[in-house]
């Protein structure tokens, strides 16, 4: 009997480590699931966050959106939303070489928001969605719905979840590194993200979203 297969996929740990700077980001993921179970998996769990608009990229939020719409349309694919916060706190600075206001020399008066050994910063922290894969993949773990599990993260955070599923609930955990080296978080067994699986896991140029209305790549996806 053929062992039931679901994947778990953290989608900022796969973008950072492999998509961000690819051709490979109108990813299918039920299709490569398929492919590194070597079986079609009947579900996949896909958690993230919506995104924030930054100044360096402003169009990342429609780029998400339309991603998130084409994903819709795939029935074994759910997608579980934590969320992105901008947060502008205080942290160490370093100062600049030769930077009389950065350094804060006595000779050298100090601007006010460099001076003292802190400076703000804007900072977009992601929060929530391996705590929605942790849960997701216990969850199904306990209630019986797969024998294996593909879990796409390098996330040592998930290692207690990961290991209660193994040693607890008795399931075979596969992790697959979206990074080419190193294995922060370990299972039963490991694999890593070839360039020809993710090329051969690609959506078409088009496709239909849940209610069924046309989504088209984006160019930069190509």
């Amino acid at each position: 009997m053929q062992a039931r297969t679901r994947g778990y996929v953290d989608g900022f740990n796969l973008y950072k480590g492999r998509l961000e700077s690819s051709r490979f980001k109108g990813l299918d993921l039920a299709a490569l699931c398929d492919r590194l179970a070597g079986s079609r998996v009947d579900r996949v769990a896909y958690c993230t966050a919506h995104l924030v608009a930054l100044p360096q990229d402003p169009g990342v939020v429609a780029r998400q959106y339309t991603y998130l719409r084409a994903l819709s349309g795939n029935p074994r694919v759910d997608v579980f939303l934590g969320k992105f916060k901008r947060r502008t706190p205080r942290m160490r600075k370093v100062p600049e070489p030769n930077c009389g206001c950065c350094l804060d020399s006595s000779d050298t008066p100090s601007c006010a928001c460099c001076s003292g050994s802190t400076i703000q910063v804007v900072k977009f922290e992601e929060k929530g969605s391996d705590v929605q894969l942790a849960v997701q993949l216990v969850k199904d773990a306990f209630t019986g719905a797969f024998d294996r599990a593909l879990v796409i993260s390098n996330d040592s955070d998930l290692q207690p979840a990961v290991d209660v599923v193994m040693n607890v609930a008795g399931k075979e955990v596969i992790v697959v590194n979206p990074r080419t080296k190193g294995h922060a978080l370990l299972g039963s067994a490991r694999a890593y993200l070839s360039a020809g699986q993710l090329d051969s896991s690609q959506m078409p140029s088009q496709v239909r979203d849940s209610e069924g209305q046309l989504v088209n790549k984006p160019a930069s996806w190509r």
